[in-house]
């Protein structure tokens, strides 16, 4: 007997669960954003997915479904860590099918891997939910001279089957059809699931006869690229190179933009105070809000250029590789490969990276890569680093310019691993046997254009987002503890400061500086670096955006001159130069070090589920910037740098 049509009717109206399950970089996310449109992380290395992500579409005749984009698996039968990428993603299947939603399961399979593919297969099919196979990488296929036919797979086993291309414009009709249509149609018979891979495969992806000479001259050349950059001595020293490009890169390419935008910002603060003048909203707008906020806004060309060559290598094939030469040294810290893409992710932004390191299954391995990420130079460094550089350095090449921004870097990826040894020692977190690095290697591919181009506005947009937000609300804060009174404070303004410069000097935000003085000025550090260090605790630009309102404060002649211009230029009481390329030098030993971020703390806190290790990074990296800065700038004066 039939439901009743009230009955069916509500169980239309509830909507499907698509599970996009498959082995890492077999190409969900590509398909994923394809489908909905959405923004997913598209990379090509295990791994790049660790959140779970989902959009709802409507499938035609079958009502709406979610999509729902999982973290890579590599099988659906083995118990993994629960708090690795994989163990998530496992836990959401299971919980999904027991949840009593309708529910199916699309395993995407790299076409120019399917053997690999199929073994997951069996255990997809063998579970009691509608399923379907979508075979990516199509037209990767036919480039390399072979066909595929989804219909030798849909006959060998029995179940339904698509073949696309991520890059087809018509891909997303096709996968809502499919869905579609196993949505309406349950199937009569269970699928097979004793089936050998191999010989699936082989009936499934043939050569072209008319295609041989070029897709074995395409094959030729990749495997000639990679004797070259997978060579024991010639590999790692490309590494290097590729890794140095890019550092310096994101200096040498961006700086004169952001000096622009500086110079820009600068000339709006003019503007400002030419129209309204220099009273309270006048130096609201010029000293809280463009003096900070805006100052921190003219270092975008540096994230954005970050981002789209971290995207770049991720998205070219290139860093599955890299992960592949630095494992030896990896291992040799107490880390490994798996442990690299957290680690670079980390500089642009310690928060996913830490979230990254559910890719490592040894639990001991990604508590120290954990532990060391902080010291990753991340983007939110960028700011600090470049200002103290252009300030300090300016009479120095642009060559000259970019070393010492690659040396950071180098510095915390150095750094990091003479941390990772000391923590195995410390916490014995290096005994027992570390887990083999079991890796694919992607064909290399062409990087996107329209997904390079979305990637650099995403970051655009975040990090305009911070700036309108955060960085914004603490400039205008810190703007207003510039100009209260504070309780006591010691007269450090120069003896020809305007009225307004002595004010700050007394103010709230002063007072505090000075408090913690003792204790930071063997480091060259004032009251001033004293409440940007304070801030950037928040949010690392902060720094940034307090040199910017105090030394907007204190600019007397109204001119265009830049915060480096200010900075370079500030006084002491005594009439003497308040700064020095040491004092920059201590200033970035500190930063170099030091976990100035309590969205990184809050991290680490969600991912070890526990206070104790978030308290252990906060403890060690504040007592080894402090060491660090302290023989920086007390050895540079005892040699005669000061």
């Amino acid at each position: 007997m039939s439901a009743p049509a009230s009955s069916r009717t509500e169980e239309e109206k509830r909507e499907w669960v698509v599970l996009l399950v498959g082995r890492p970089n077999s190409g969900k996310s590509s398909l994923f954003n394809a489908i909905t449109g959405g923004d997913a992380k598209v990379g090509n290395f295990p791994g790049v997915t660790v959140d779970v992500l989902d959009a709802t579409v409507e499938l035609p005749g079958a009502g709406r479904a979610r999509i729902v984009d999982l973290p890579g698996v590599y099988s659906l039968l083995d118990a993994p860590d629960p708090h690795t990428d994989e163990g998530q993603a496992r836990a959401f299947i299971d919980q999904a099918e027991k949840s009593g939603d309708r529910v199916m399961i699309a395993q995407v399979i790299d076409g120019t891997q399917l053997s690999l593919g199929l073994r997951l297969t069996k255990q997809v099919l063998a579970r009691d939910t509608r399923a379907l196979l979508v075979v990516t990488q199509r037209d990767a296929l036919s480039k390399r001279g072979y066909e595929l036919l989804p219909d030798e797979i849909e006959r060998a086993l029995g179940a339904a089957v698509i073949g696309v291309s991520a890059n087809d414009p018509n891909v997303r009709d096709m996968m809502l059809r499919a869905l579609a249509e196993i949505a309406i149609n349950e199937a009569t018979a269970k699928p097979i699931t004793d089936f050998d891979e191999s010989t699936v495969a082989a009936l499934a992806v043939r050569e072209k006869d008319h295609d041989k000479l070029a897709a074995r001259a395409r094959r030729e050349l990749t495997d000639r690229v990679d004797r070259w950059l997978l060579h024991p001595l010639l590999g790692p020293i490309a590494f290097v190179a590729i890794m140095s490009a890019l550092f310096a890169a994101v200096f040498l390419i961006a700086d004169p933009a952001s000096a622009a935008m500086d110079a820009v910002m600068g000339k709006l603060g003019l503007v400002v105070t030419s129209a309204i003048g220099d009273g309270f909203w006048g130096s609201l707008l010029k000293d809280g809000v463009l003096g900070g906020a805006g100052t921190v806004l003219a270092f975008l060309p540096q994230i954005v250029i970050l981002t789209v060559a971290l995207e770049l290598i991720e998205a070219s094939g290139y860093l599955a590789r890299g992960a592949f030469l630095i494992d030896r040294a990896l291992k040799a810290v107490g880390l490994g490969g798996r442990s690299f893409v957290p680690l670079l992710t980390a500089h642009a932004c310690a928060v996913p990276a830490i979230a990254a390191t559910r890719i490592i299954r040894d639990p001991r391995q990604r508590l120290r890569t954990m532990l060391v990420l902080p010291l990753m130079a991340c983007s939110a460094r960028i700011p600090t680093y470049s200002l103290l550089i252009g300030t300090f350095f300016a009479a120095h090449s642009p060559l000259f310019r970019g070393g010492v921004f690659m040396f950071l870097y180098f510095a915390g990826i150095a750094l990091g691993g003479l941390a990772s040894i000391v923590i195995g020692k410390v916490t014995q977190q290096g005994r027992g046997h570390a887990l083999p690095l079991l890796l694919e290697m992607p064909p290399y591919r062409r990087p996107r254009a329209r997904t390079m181009v979305t990637v650099g506005w995403r970051g655009t947009k975040r990090f305009v987002r911070e700036v309108g937000s955060v960085i914004l609300a603490a400039s205008v804060a810190l703007w207003v503890l510039l100009r209260v009174p504070g309780p006591h404070t010691v007269d450090t303004a120069p003896d020809d400061a305007s009225p307004r410069v002595v004010a700050m000097h007394h103010s709230v935000a002063a007072w505090i500086g000075h408090e913690i003085e003792p204790v930071t000025k063997p480091l060259g550090f004032d009251w001033r670096l004293n409440v940007g260090l304070i801030g950037s605790f928040g949010a690392r630009e902060l720094m940034v955006s307090t040199m910017g309102v105090i030394f907007g404060i204190e600019d007397t002649e109204q001119d265009e001159s830049t915060l480096r211009d200010e900075i370079r230029l500030a006084k002491n009481a005594d009439g003497k130069p308040a700064y020095s390329a040491l004092t920059a030098a201590s200033l970035m030993a500190f930063f170099v070090i030091a976990c100035q971020c309590m969205s990184t703390v809050a991290a680490l806190k969600r991912e070890t589920r526990s206070w104790r290790w978030p308290l252990f990074v906060l403890g060690y990296t504040y007592a080894l910037a402090y060491l660090a800065s302290l023989i920086v700038y007390q050895g540079g004066h005892a040699l005669g740098f000061g």
